[in-house]
């Protein structure tokens, strides 16, 4: 257990990483992380003192797909490699994790940030099909969508902003 322990803090430390490094690159305020935690995973300061929370969640196919990223499968190929599997899967993390947040600190505003872990679909097939993913509620500040697109390079969208100008066009 304290393995998978440390394997999650690792995972969401380094997603925790990212998204600090996307969000002050395009944002005049910089955000810093302050420490982890659990619920919500953890507490960023931006340079005026204020606090947010995040909730950090990996998006995969399933439970196999997730061993085998993390070397504890046997299997080599995941049967469900579908983008409708993707997209459900997504949906399912949003609801979940919005189930979850009357359990998280209110002392501060929390947003959550999903990071893609296929190796298979990346941003452009989000975009693709933004319009059958699940609307967010608002009980996160923003629901940020970490992925990359056929290259090294991670790119960060906020769901709701995709949503919101999706309904606003039809």
């Amino acid at each position: 257990m304290k393995r998978r322990d440390d394997e999650k803090l690792h995972l969401e430390r380094e997603a925790i990483s990212i998204f600090v490094n996307i969000y002050n690159r395009n944002h005049p305020v910089k955000q810093r992380l302050l420490y982890q935690q659990e619920k919500p995973d953890a507490v960023l300061q931006n340079a005026k003192r204020q606090k947010l929370g995040l909730e950090v969640t990996h998006l995969f196919f399933g439970s196999e797909e997730a061993k085998m990223l993390f070397g504890r499968s046997q299997e080599t190929s995941c049967s469900l490699e579908s983008l409708d599997v993707l997209v459900e899967e997504l949906n399912k993390r949003i609801a979940r994790k919005e189930q979850k947040i009357n359990g998280y600190s209110h002392d501060y505003p929390v947003a959550l940030l999903i990071r893609n872990a296929s190796p298979v679909f990346g941003m452009s097939n989000i975009l693709a099909v933004k319009d059958r993913i699940r609307k967010p509620q608002p009980y996160f500040t923003h629901t940020w969508f970490l992925s990359r697109d056929g290259s090294e390079e991670w790119l960060l969208k906020d769901l709701n902003d995709l949503i919101a100008a999706d309904e606003g066009v039809n």
